[in-house]
């Protein structure tokens, strides 16, 4: 038997169709009927879920949301430390996308589309809700917000008032929205005369705590027949904060569907061994451009922590690496000065050593080479770098300076600092990453409805598809476009 309560990393191989509900708690009343007509059932009350209840709500469907916290939208709250970093108007939207490498282990729908357009899956939800839409709806309830850097919105007071938007239109559209509800199961079942297709099985629990991050006790068990089910619940990030778990890649796979390349994204990167000095650069930032593999460069920030790396352009690069990662196993590169080409570089190094040569020329006593790098890097990076990266690569004295290095290892050292190649040992894993890579293979999925091609009725949209954005608000554009592509057709 499949239990959708217990969360796991590990996905096992499931009979497709039905996903038999888990045991009620003991004592417990057997489970009763919500009586309502045939309509949606929306699995989780975050970003993905709301747009797509509100939407579906504005079309006249009966909605019912299940959210198995004590209040919905907590993902959101937490946002953007707090300000909801909603959208991105960047005109690299496009392009700020990817999907997990292709599988060969099971067989999906033959929708005929072939890489290229597998990684454009996410264009025709775009096109059908695009940012100005959710920013009109944003400044429809007097939301005031502010643009950061590289086009990302934020929220100018409290990212709750995205959340309390999102509740007003679901009030409004006359969607039911059941907080402390636990899904146990989904099945199948046939009732043409209905328009039953689908069953939920869920537990009602104890009214909890707003704050509390774990679910109360277990007071009842209920059932909802449906005619379409959105599963919007989400992957394994925050599952702290949120209670967040893999209830929506377990419900995939027990329909016989697709799931891979499951992994933490936009998450802190742990070093290998080989590298623990820079275990001394604790709380060192800088900018840099961070590369894995073949996947895109990113010119941000790095920042060294306790364990590894991260900052903005370490999380971005992180998405692509992991099993399932167009670069899994592959290193970190980082070009420390991305602002100075190669050229130019071994030029600025050149006359660095020339000048070098005149100092001790003079009768001045000499200095290292990391002095010189103090002109371009923070000194703690500029020394630990010199003594412990440059030095045995270049194979000289720690004492020597850029002028007692021949025009071969002054080209070496350039290509060092525009190359710096760094094992990956692993990641902070999902407690930090801010979101969950892989899910629901695409070619399971309408790109038009976010509609199983093998179920009728049966939806996946935000986190649970295995579509990630890049950092800074394209996650959330990818919710309300998925959300809102399978509200207007269930």
């Amino acid at each position: 038997m499949l239990n959708l309560i217990c969360g796991r990393e590990s996905l096992p191989s499931l009979q497709p169709v039905t996903v038999c509900r888990a045991a009620a708690a003991k004592d417990s009343p057997p489970p009763s009927r919500l009586h309502q007509p045939p309509g949606v059932v929306v699995l989780g009350g975050g970003a993905a879920g709301l747009l797509a209840a509100m939407t579906a709500g504005r079309r006249g469907r009966p909605v019912v949301v299940l959210e198995r916290n004590a209040d919905v939208g907590r993902k959101i709250k937490i946002s953007g430390g707090g300000r909801c970093n909603f959208t991105n108007v960047s005109p690299n939207m496009e392009h700020g996308y990817h999907s997990s490498s292709s599988s060969s282990s099971s067989a999906v729908a033959p929708t005929g589309r072939d890489d290229s357009s597998r990684s454009k899956f996410f264009q025709r939800a775009f096109s059908r809700y695009p940012p100005e839409k959710f920013i009109a709806l944003v400044e429809s309830h007097g939301i005031k917000f502010h643009e950061k850097k590289l086009g990302q919105l934020f929220c100018s007071h409290s990212a709750h008032h995205i959340v309390d938007m999102l509740r007003e239109e679901c009030s409004v559209a006359r969607v039911k929205i059941k907080t402390d509800s636990l899904v146990t199961g989904v099945e199948q079942v046939r009732q043409e005369t209905s328009g039953v297709r689908y069953r939920v099985t869920y537990q009602k629990i104890q009214a909890s705590d707003k704050q509390s991050r774990e679910p109360g006790e277990v007071i009842g068990e209920e059932t909802i027949d449906a005619e379409a089910i959105v599963v919007a619940s989400g992957g394994l990030s925050f599952a702290k904060a949120c209670g967040s778990t893999d209830l929506a890649h377990r419900i995939a796979e027990s329909f016989g569907l697709e799931v891979h390349g499951v992994r933490p994204g936009l998450v802190p990167l742990l070093l290998s061994a080989s590298e623990k000095w820079t275990s001394r650069l604790v709380g060192v930032s800088l900018e840099v451009k961070a590369t894995i593999g073949s996947a895109p460069g990113f010119v941000e920030n790095l920042l060294f922590t306790h364990k590894g790396v991260s900052g903005p352009a370490v999380l971005q690069a992180s998405s692509f690496w992991g099993p399932g990662g167009i670069s899994d196993g592959m290193p970190l590169q980082l070009d420390l000065l991305p602002r100075m080409d190669l050229k130019t570089l071994t030029e600025w190094l050149e006359r660095k050593a020339q000048k070098g040569s005149e100092r001790v020329e003079r009768g001045r006593r000499p200095l290292p080479g990391s002095e010189d790098l103090c002109q371009k890097f923070p000194r703690r990076f500029a020394e630990a770098f010199w003594h412990c990266r440059a030095v045995p690569s270049l194979g000289v004295e720690p004492t020597a300076g850029l002028q007692d290095l021949s025009p071969e290892l002054l080209s070496k050292l350039a290509q060092l600092l525009k190359g710096w190649e760094i094992t990956i040992a692993g990641t902070e894993g999902y407690p930090k990453a801010e979101v969950t890579c892989g899910g629901v293979n695409t070619e399971e999925l309408s790109d038009e409805t976010m509609e199983s091609f093998k179920h009728p009725g049966l939806y996946f949209i935000g986190e649970a598809v295995d579509v990630t954005g890049w950092l800074g608000g394209y996650n959330f554009q990818w919710a309300w476009a998925s959300g809102h592509a399978a509200g207007s057709a269930c």
